[in-house]
């Protein structure tokens, strides 16, 4: 595949130049795009593994809060409250030491005192502590119950929310995180529990805190999908839980009217850290806490990135942009001076001061093009000279072919491939009469065709072999002149290709063969009479017996006068004498009609009817040679139209041809059928040592004889061809079917391909 194909015309300049800036920008946009990803990458990497830390972190932290503040209620339940359960002593001496260490740590709320009833013994808080009052509260009796399910030395660990009257005595709820210690007597029996109540706030203040440096929302959900922190939705401690909801945004969070079962930051807007954060009790589910930063924060340092890259490439590739313009320039200039130097050897100029300085291989090139112009510039010189010369030489030929066409005594025309002529030389224009000027444009039938023949067959036949060869050559005809009279001539007809082979047209080589015509009439009447006079010596016996009868005759009818009239026997001499007269009348008729030198016109014949005629005249004259005539006709033999005289002459050569081939007698067969293409067939055969096959073509050629001396003139057999093809059929020799030779003469019938 060409890759300049794929784009629009361009300069080799404009080619350079882009390849240049393709050069130096494809590395600049690969590594900006590598720098990209990697810095991406690394930022998300680093992200994610700063969250996930700072969320491990704060983690540890809130657990690190309750462990201390399950460890206090341990130390409270077993140093100081657990005492008074088990021994029933009172509270007075204790309860300095717990507010003591209520003012130690001030995330504690209050510690409560309940008994194995559920009714609360002491309660301790900011404002000192006080005793139980009569009766139980819902949360004491929960917290027992609890509790009294806990085994000896477990914890449990619970987010409440503590209720407490305001001034304005109004109830408040304060989120807190409740650890229950069960306090157990020596037998292992549940003897009350001791309840530490820490600030939620204060447990988990560590939340406000996580990733300051990366800015995102915190959350912190229990196992049912409820969540105590949200620092964009529930950053407060007004209270504990509140539903996380079931929403398919962005940010993972949504109403407050529904339970979710997945992470409240999913989908891909946030780099999401979580791990567990475990309350120190084994009975009561891990929370889960979350940290969740927007991609766009990250990518906000990338965008930077970015824009400074963008400028600093955008400049870089001025910069390359300008350098390739010069790079290119400075590789092109030779090319293009090498281009006008080859336009304008192509138009002829010497080139002797082309100079290049490159020191490259454009200085070879340009020394070689030098040396290749020098050269080409002397070979067009001597081409030049050469084809002056030629041209000359084409002229003088084309002058002397000129004035053989026009001078030629033949009639030269040049049709196109519509027939139409082209060219009409003066040789046409003496024969038909037509001047040029007259005939260029039109179609040569209109013009030399006879209009009342029938000229089908002809025609079919010039069509049949300028399909199959190419070319008529010698087709003897006639021709209509501009006076309407039919001219003999013979045309030969050929056509013009171009090199793929189509007819391109044709050219017509048309002889008057009127002299032909008139030779081959005195030709044909020499034979006839040559004919003649043998017949007259055959005949001369057939001629004779009625003479010497007729005589007789005469004499007996005068002798019958002598003595006296005899009217039968006259009747009966008389009856005789018609006969044998009418006999001399057939036989002379035959004769006459044979010798006479007039020609007959064209007309229907029959050509068993001609070999029938012909086989009974020489029948008796051949006799007394010892040779018998056979005449078999195979009907239906088509009638072809021609001349019966003419016909009758090439009848009457074979046979003569076939008696002579036989000196010591013998029989001539002659056959007259219907041919395979519908035509009629001539067959004249013989019982004499045949025509050897080299000699098959030459023996129709004019004044060649096998005769010997003065035994044939060697036009007889050119003759019947003559004719033959005048009436477009063909005449051959091939072996007899019981030896010798068989003549065969073939002519079309009317409307057939000949």
């Amino acid at each position: 595949m060409n890759i300049n194909k794929l784009f629009p015309r361009l300069s080799i300049r404009a080619k350079l130049t882009i390849a240049f800036a393709a050069l130096a920008g494809l590395p600049i946009g690969i590594l900006a795009a590598v720098t990209l990803q990697i810095t991406t990458l690394r930022l998300r990497t680093i992200a994610r593994e700063t969250l996930q830390h700072d969320v491990e972190t704060t983690a540890a932290q809130i657990e690190l809060s309750f462990l201390t503040v399950e460890r206090a209620a341990s130390h409270l339940a077993d140093a100081v409250v657990g005492t008074l359960l088990r021994d029933g002593r009172g509270l007075e001496g204790q309860a300095g030491t717990v507010e003591s260490f209520l003012r130690l740590n001030p995330d504690l709320l209050r510690v409560r005192v309940l008994r194995e009833t559920g009714q609360a013994a002491a309660v301790f808080d900011a404002a000192g502590w006080r005793t139980s009052r009569p009766g139980a509260d819902e949360g004491s009796v929960y917290y027992s119950l609890r509790a009294a399910a806990l085994a000896p030395g477990e914890r449990l660990v619970l987010p409440v929310e503590v209720r407490s009257s305001s001034e304005a005595d109004a109830l408040v709820s304060t989120p807190a995180i409740a650890v229950l210690v069960p306090v157990h007597d020596a037998s292992g029996g549940y003897r009350g529990t001791v309840v530490l109540e820490a600030y939620a706030a204060s447990l988990f203040r560590g939340l406000e805190t996580t990733s300051p440096h990366l800015q995102g929302v915190t959350a912190l959900v229990d196992e049912g999908g409820l969540f105590l922190y949200h620092s964009e939705r529930k950053n407060h401690w007004r209270s504990l839980l509140a539903a996380l909801g079931d929403s398919s945004d962005s940010e993972g969070a949504g109403s407050r009217d529904a339970a979710p079962r997945r992470a409240p930051f999913a989908g891909a807007a946030y780099l999401v850290a979580s791990t567990r954060v475990e309350l120190g009790s084994p009975e009561e589910a891990p929370l889960r806490l979350y940290r969740a930063v927007p991609l766009s924060t990250l990518y906000r340092t990338v965008r930077e990135f970015l824009s400074w890259a963008a400028v600093t490439g955008v400049a870089l590739i001025g910069l390359v942009l300008g350098l390739a313009v010069v790079a290119a320039k400075q590789l092109t200039d030779p090319i293009y001076r090498l281009r006008e130097a080859a336009r304008a050897l192509a138009l002829g100029r010497r080139q002797d001061s082309l100079a290049i300085d490159t020191n490259d291989e454009l200085e070879d090139l340009a020394r070689d093009f030098k040396e290749m112009a020098r050269t080409i510039t002397e070979h067009r010189e001597r081409l030049e000279h050469v084809v002056a010369e030629r041209t000359s030489e084409l002229a003088a030929a084309h002058a002397e072919l000129h004035d053989i066409l026009a001078n030629s005594a033949d009639a030269i025309i040049a049709l196109d491939a519509a027939d139409r002529v082209r060219v009409w030389n003066r040789g046409a224009e003496r024969l038909f009469g037509y001047a040029q000027s007259e005939c260029v444009g039109q179609r040569v039938d209109d013009l030399l065709l006879p209009r009342d023949a029938d000229l089908r067959a002809e025609q079919a036949f010039i069509a049949r072999e300028l399909e199959r060869r190419g070319s008529v050559i010698d087709l003897h005809t006639h021709r209509r002149a501009k006076d309407g009279r039919l001219i003999p001539v013979s045309v030969t007809h050929t056509l013009i290709r171009n090199g793929a082979g189509v007819p391109q047209g044709a050219a017509l080589i048309i002889r008057d063969a009127s002299l032909q015509v008139r030779f081959e009439d005195q030709m044909r009447r020499s034979e006839r009479l040559a004919t003649v006079s043998v017949l007259a010596a055959g005949l001369a016996h057939e001629l004779n017996n009625p003479i010497g009868i007729i005589g007789n005759r005469l004499e007996v009818m005068a002798a019958a006068l002598d003595r006296g009239p005899q009217v039968d026997v006259l009747k009966r001499d008389i009856s005789v004498l018609r006969d044998h007269v009418g006999r001399l009348a057939t036989v002379t008729g035959h004769l006459l009609r044979f010798g006479r030198a007039d020609e007959d016109p064209p007309r229907e014949v029959r050509l068993d009817d001609i070999a029938a005629r012909v086989a009974t005249l020489l029948e008796r004259a051949l006799v007394t040679r010892g040779i018998h005539v056979v005449h078999n006709s195979n009907p239906p033999v088509p009638s072809v139209r021609g001349r019966a005289q003419a016909l009758e002459t090439v009848c009457t050569n074979l046979m003569l041809n076939a008696a002579d081939a036989m000196p010591k007698g013998g029989t001539i067969t002659v056959a007259s059928a219907s041919g395979p293409d519908g035509a009629a067939e001539l067959r004249v055969g013989d019982e004499g040592p045949g025509v050897p096959k080299d000699l098959r073509e030459r023996i129709f050629e004019p004044f060649f004889t096998t005769k010997g001396p003065g035994r044939g003139t060697g036009l007889g057999l050119a003759l019947c061809r003559s004719i033959v093809e005048r009436h477009g059929g063909r005449i051959w020799v091939e072996d007899g079917p019981v030896g010798g030779s068989c003549f065969v003469v073939s002519i079309p019938a009317p409307g057939e391909a000949a």
